[in-house]
């Protein structure tokens, strides 16, 4: 086994399934060894799904055997460690002797902020209502999923998910959770289309440029008066990025991409958008639909001109009047902001998703008390069981104050 401590109180070691041994050291070890196992059957009795899972325990031997629950987690302060025992101790009855950052993990196969050690902890009685008070800690949690279509070779889709920080620009993985302050969230969709065989190179080629630029944008953003700029000059220099690279094979040329960016800050959310990927809002006020799409049969149904029916049977729906690329023309992005609230919830889309899925069933599934997770998982694969014929792709992230 790969030993992981070896201290005064405790030997914690990991074995080949990767299940972490604690054994219990010092003065009152037995004490502790069966606080600890009281607490951790209290947490998963109690529904507790962020913390170790029992798996068992050796009385004699003063071993308790857990799942894992990751590394420790980076950019943890005193403050979200705080607040997120807390958040514990109100929803699940359970006080933390010692509620800093040292006692959190963060879980890749979870996708989320873990506590761990437990043996000093106090059980309360279970909370008779998830408590109604927030922190000023903003918790972002996503998922993220990407299926080619029956009629195309590859998947001319492609997405993104960045964490942005004043330290570094990292990947993220389809699905996570992160708290906000100072890392920012970067989520993006983009459809490519032209060429031979260069949709899928220009969206790719899209999220490659948005990832170069993000560390610059971290701090363009921070003043709401030059992040419109910002976010317009990205897409025009996205456009003129795929249209030089068009003319130089017959292969690429006429290559373009839809594009529907969100960046998620501590304080405001910012979007930019171009062609037919869609952006939508679920918060107090109901399920809305932010961006635009970029062809004349939509306004046409925004307007009650045509049903729902005949703008998805429209001919010339995938007849876009503005993308990345494309064309030499100037493009013409549309950017936005909005202060967060205490929660809602974003969802970013290439077409295939609505091709797939009537309007209304979109509010009411986006809508629904799930994790986001289980919301792609159904919505992805409704969506392709209609219509499978597109590249789908889909985003969703929810944003909420712990």
């Amino acid at each position: 086994m790969k030993e992981l401590k070896d201290g005064i109180r405790s030997l914690v070691r990991l074995d080949f399934q990767g299940h972490v041994h604690k054994q219990f050291r010092g003065t009152d070890s037995a004490k502790r060894f069966a606080n600890e196992v009281a607490v951790l059957k209290a947490l998963e009795d109690r529904g507790a799904t962020n913390v170790p899972r029992l798996l068992s325990h050796d009385h004699e031997t003063l071993t308790l055997v857990t799942t894992n629950c990751g590394a420790p987690a980076p950019l943890i302060t005193d403050k979200k460690a705080k607040a997120l025992f807390q958040e514990l101790e109100e929803n699940f009855g359970i006080k933390h002797d010692d509620p800093e950052p040292r006692n959190v993990t963060y879980s890749q196969q979870m996708g989320r902020f873990c506590l761990i050690d437990f043996e000093l902890s106090e059980i309360l009685p279970m909370p008779s209502a998830v408590r109604e008070s927030k922190t000023d800690i903003l918790r972002a949690t996503w998922a993220a999923s990407s299926v080619k279509g029956e009629s195309h070779v590859a998947n001319d889709d492609a997405f993104l998910v960045l964490t942005v920080n004043p330290e570094s620009t990292d990947p993220l993985p389809d699905s996570g959770e992160i708290l906000l302050d100072p890392s920012h969230l970067v989520l993006a969709v983009s459809d490519g289309m032209g060429g031979r065989n260069a949709g899928e190179f220009a969206s790719r080629l899209l999220m490659a440029r948005i990832r170069k630029e993000a560390a610059d944008l971290y701090h363009r953003l921070g003043c709401e008066e030059e992040a419109q700029s910002a976010l317009d000059q990205l897409l025009r220099q996205c456009h003129h990025d795929i249209t030089n690279l068009a003319w130089q094979s017959d292969n690429t040329q006429g290559m373009g991409a839809t594009l529907t960016m969100v960046w998620v800050s501590h304080e405001r959310l910012f979007w930019a958008h171009i062609g037919d990927s869609r952006l939508y809002l679920i918060d107090d006020e109901g399920v809305r639909q932010l961006s635009k799409d970029d062809n004349q049969a939509w306004y046409q149904w925004q307007r009650g001109e045509i049903s729902e029916y005949a703008y998805r049977n429209h001919p010339r729906k995938a007849i876009l009047s503005d993308v990345l690329g494309g064309s030499p023309h100037e493009p013409f992005p549309k950017t936005g902001s909005l202060p967060l609230k205490d929660c809602q919830r974003l969802m970013l889309c290439s077409d295939g998703i609505m091709d797939g899925l009537w309007e209304k069933t979109i509010h009411e599934m986006l809508a629904e008390d799930r994790p986001v997770a289980e919301i792609v998982k159904l919505m992805s694969e409704r969506a392709i069981e209609n219509d499978d014929r597109d590249d789908t792709t889909l985003m969703i992230a929810q944003i909420a104050r712990i």
